[in-house]
């Protein structure tokens, strides 16, 4: 009974490769390896400046008649391209006591001054940086420095290793409460965004 067993057990081994051996089949192999990934970068530099704080004006001595202008040049030196905005926008007044000519003409607050109210401020896309607008130059502000909003959804485009301007001009044009605002001061605070899709 061993013998069959173990005779049986061969002819089914045999059998199996037997099949086993007589199969074929088409084969073709492609390796996919060493896929890498690595992300890149937006990095907006601010008249040349990474990281530090930028201080376009420090004007002194304003009287009614001055115009003083500032461009900002905002670079992408990143490798994707960016979209600029105009965030954080705080405008902090000062009145600096009161003198003799600002009272005469009825000014009488000592918490606020006046300055932020009859300087003029143009914020405008300056795309050829020469601190004018020009044709096809659009301004994005316009009204006296107290009125700005706290930020403005530019959604400029500036290319990975690209770069543009944003210039504003100040007028102090002859208003009825240029008196008043002797003295006053204002300080002007703003961040410029640079983030990867438009608003």
């Amino acid at each position: 009974m061993k013998r069959i067993l173990v005779s049986l057990m061969m002819i089914t081994l045999v059998a199996t490769l037997a099949v086993g051996s007589t199969r074929a089949y088409f084969l073709d192999t492609e390796d996919s390896s060493g896929n890498t990934f690595s992300s890149g970068s937006l990095n907006l530099t601010l008249d040349g400046n990474n990281g530090t704080s930028v201080v376009k004006w420090n004007l002194n001595n304003l009287k009614p008649g001055n115009q003083p202008k500032g461009t900002f040049n905002l670079a992408n030196t990143g490798s994707v391209s960016g979209y600029l905005d105009l965030e954080n926008i705080v405008v902090t007044s000062y009145e600096n006591g009161i003198i003799e000519p600002e009272s005469a003409d009825g000014d009488s607050s000592s918490s606020e001054g006046e300055l932020e109210d009859v300087l003029n401020l143009r914020l405008f896309h300056d795309l050829d940086c020469n601190g004018w607008i020009g044709t096809g130059e659009s301004t994005f502000f316009n009204g006296k420095v107290g009125t700005i909003a706290s930020n403005y959804d530019l959604d400029i485009l500036i290319p990975a290793g690209g770069s543009t301007c944003i210039t504003g001009i100040y007028d102090w044009w002859d208003t009825a409460d240029d008196n008043k605002a002797m003295t006053d001061s204002f300080v002007l605070d703003m961040t410029f965004e640079l983030r990867q899709s438009a608003d």
